[in-house]
């Protein structure tokens, strides 16, 4: 399966290390772009070019995995505000949803992330 990888990019760490269980079960990967200083010079170009650069990861994935099975600020599930918007893009585009774990109800868009049919693994990958 051809996978793109989605996550708080704190939790960039984690996501490299589920990557490579995929690899090594024979999936193809797509990780987050390297969003460091040394790349851009400013916050909001760094945020516009990795917004445009995992628009274009994820219109080339059969699936979507949000890595979200780390807490943030003290919230389980956390999925945060550049995760969901790149969820809706793949929903948009009919990619296959997943996601480690689920969402911390205490998310202003919960009810959003409940439409939008994502299969929860319970922390198991079952591809």
């Amino acid at each position: 399966m051809n996978i793109c990888l989605i996550g708080s990019l704190r939790d960039t760490d984690r996501i490299r290390e589920i990557a490579g269980e995929l690899k090594q079960r024979g999936h193809r990967v797509h990780l987050p772009m390297d969003t460091s200083e040394a790349h851009f010079a400013d916050r909001m170009r760094v945020k516009a070019e990795f917004m445009k650069a995992m628009f274009e990861q994820i219109s080339v994935c059969e699936a979507v995995l949000a890595v979200n099975d780390r807490p943030r600020g003290g919230i389980e599930g956390y999925i945060g505000p550049n995760t969901f918007l790149q969820l809706g893009m793949a929903m948009a585009l009919g990619k296959s949803l997943f996601a480690l774990r689920h969402w911390s109800p205490q998310l202003p868009y919960k009810e959003e992330l409940d439409a939008m049919g994502i299969t929860l693994l319970d922390l198991r990958l079952p591809f």
